[in-house]
């Protein structure tokens, strides 16, 4: 039980992760904003943290 328990939970944090990468990198094409600004990376960071840690709680079984 024990492994499977550890087995989900690095399921878990490999999607969380790919999750964080995908938002955080999709984010700005979807955006369209096209000149760097400091503010932007800022919210596309955000929102990347926030959409991985919505599933990390999500995806939780207790």
């Amino acid at each position: 039980m024990k492994d499977t328990i550890h087995n989900e939970t690095v399921i878990r944090v490999i999607i969380s992760l790919a999750l964080f990468i995908g938002i955080y990198y999709l984010s700005g094409p979807i955006i369209g904003w096209t000149q760097y600004d400091l503010v932007l990376k800022g919210i596309e960071f955000l929102a990347a943290v926030i959409g991985a840690g919505c599933y990390w709680i999500g995806s939780n079984k207790r």
